[in-house]
């Protein structure tokens, strides 16, 4: 390109702009001593977790996280052949095989009706 940038050949899956202000770049020094700290590390692919079990209720569930960004529900599923008390807590990503059939197995808890005053004081001590 020119003697300020220069163009990289780029993996297709990158989706930014291939041409680089030489600021940006760095000599590449090839390492003699170790060769396998050169190559790139990746971070495992996602595992999908499988139950050769099947899902006898959902007893209950938890948000965890704060922001929307890392927020997750857990469910705290009994299973069939298993006491309630061996009742687990699972990721609603890990459920993945259960997908459509949570809703029908989710226990309805009982409302529980507000606790309303029966006193005749208005509790502002005359005022």
């Amino acid at each position: 390109m020119g003697s300020l940038a220069y163009w990289l050949k780029l993996p297709e899956r990158l989706k930014i702009h291939p041409t680089f202000h030489v600021s940006f770049l760095k000599k590449f020094h090839q390492d003699l001593l170790d060769a396998a700290r050169q190559q790139t590390q990746h971070a495992p692919r996602v595992i999908q977790k499988e139950f050769e079990k099947t899902v006898l209720k959902i007893l209950d569930h938890r948000t965890m996280g704060q922001s929307k960004k890392n927020r997750q529900m857990d469910y705290l599923v009994h299973w069939l052949d298993d006491s309630k008390a061996d009742a687990t807590w699972e990721r609603d990503v890990t459920l993945w095989q259960f997908e459509g059939k949570l809703d029908e197995r989710w226990t309805v808890k009982e409302e529980v009706t507000p606790l309303t005053r029966t006193s005749g004081s208005s509790g502002g001590r005359g005022l």
